[in-house]
């Protein structure tokens, strides 16, 4: 029986597997970092979203200033993980009439800004919401 030995053999795959990591592990890595960079896009809109709902609803009380409304908006913010201060717009509030929250907040990718900054640079998420003032 003609026996070769497994050693040659092994170490030439451990070279191969080391190549092959070394080339694929930073493709991986940029791809997850941009699931993470769209998850807290994701996230962000999210909270903006709830916001302006939430700031919606207390806009469309009579007791309640516009100055409470923004406080309410920013703490929801705050609450939901935002540190950038948000920008809120609270339309007319007129009895019968349907009033709007605007709320918005700059957005920065961690990753995909630096691999294509002319597509994917800063954003600003907002959202409204428009609700019917209670008389």
């Amino acid at each position: 029986m003609n026996a070769t030995p497994r050693h040659s053999h092994v170490r030439g795959q451990r070279g191969s597997i080391s190549l092959e990591a070394a080339l694929l592990l930073p493709i991986f890595m940029a791809l997850l970092l941009a699931f993470v960079d769209f998850g807290r896009l994701m996230w962000t809109q999210t909270v903006v979203n709830s916001a302006a709902a939430e700031a919606a609803r207390l806009a469309v009380l009579p007791e309640p200033s516009n100055a409470a409304v923004v406080s309410l908006a920013a703490k929801r913010m705050s609450d939901g993980g935002i540190k950038t201060a948000p920008t809120v717009l609270v339309g007319a509030r007129t009895a019968s009439q349907p009033v709007s929250v605007t709320v918005s907040v700059g957005f920065d990718f961690l990753l995909l800004s630096e691999l294509a900054p002319d597509i994917l640079a800063h954003r600003t998420l907002s959202s409204t919401s428009v609700m019917v003032h209670q008389p």
